[in-house]
């Protein structure tokens, strides 16, 4: 008889509970059980994902293994459903090794009590460099940050010089998208001075027309950057909407 490479339901039980019943996203971290309109019942919202697909032609699929091991508690992280489809979708930025830290990470966070001021994402900047980097060139959505309850959905820090974060757009869609609901705010920036620098700002927002160096056409892109402290404005490489090819703005 051939072995299922499916969790149990006990396991998928499990995976939700030593999640605390939320995604391990940690970009996303929503919760994934609520009330039902009858007082008896309850709505799931989330789901046993593998890590390591279970049939061929899926994400992450490895021959190697056994369906034992594919069924294996290891092999799974406890997602909501949204995110659990997105990470069968793009098997190149959801790695096996970006999957483990998540699960490992936010196991970690909920058995030190998920502390209620928690940010769902925080950027640190000491003494230069860049915090993060998000371009968007499609319809799509670069980033997308959810959040629920108290505090900030994210928190960005920069300390002495450098950038926290910046995010370009070129395309229909959006560059990042934060959602939050509860006591707080949705984003948080902070600049602490402590070298002469010409400038600091929380927040720089602008929008360049420029004309691509390669192919000539004319486009617009959207630059955001959330965190500097430093002499110039730092300028960023962003595809060409038209040719794809780098243009600094």
């Amino acid at each position: 008889m051939s072995e299922n490479p499916d969790f149990t339901q006990k396991t998928k039980d499990t995976l939700a509970k030593r999640a605390g019943q939320t995604c391990s996203n940690p970009d996303c971290r929503r919760p994934t059980s609520g009330a039902h309109s009858e007082d008896d019942k309850a709505i799931n919202l989330g789901e046993a994902a593998h890590i390591k697909a279970a049939r061929k032609d899926q994400a992450r699929f490895d021959s190697s293994m056994t369906d034992e091991q594919r069924s294996h508690i290891s092999n799974g992280i406890w997602l909501c459903k949204e995110c659990a489809r997105k990470i069968d979708l793009d098997e190149i930025r959801y790695t096996v090794d970006l999957l483990r830290g998540w699960k490992k990470e936010h196991e970690a966070y909920i058995a030190n009590g998920k502390p209620a001021d928690n940010p769902t994402r925080e950027v640190k900047v000491s003494g230069g460099g860049i915090g993060s980097v998000i371009q968007n060139d499609g319809s799509g959505i670069g980033l997308d940050v959810t959040y629920n309850g108290k505090g900030s959905a994210e928190r960005i820090t920069v300390e002495g010089t450098g950038i926290g974060e910046i995010i370009t757009n070129t395309g229909p869609g959006i560059g990042k998208r934060i959602s939050k609901t509860g006591e707080g705010t949705a984003s948080e920036s902070k600049v602490i001075v402590n070298r002469p620098v010409q400038m600091a700002a929380g927040l720089i927002s602008t929008v360049v027309f420029t004309t691509c160096h390669k192919c000539g056409n004319n486009f617009t892109a959207q630059k955001v950057i959330q965190g500097f402290a430093g002499d110039t404005v730092p300028k960023v490489e962003v595809n060409c909407p038209h040719c794809q090819a780098r243009n600094l703005i």
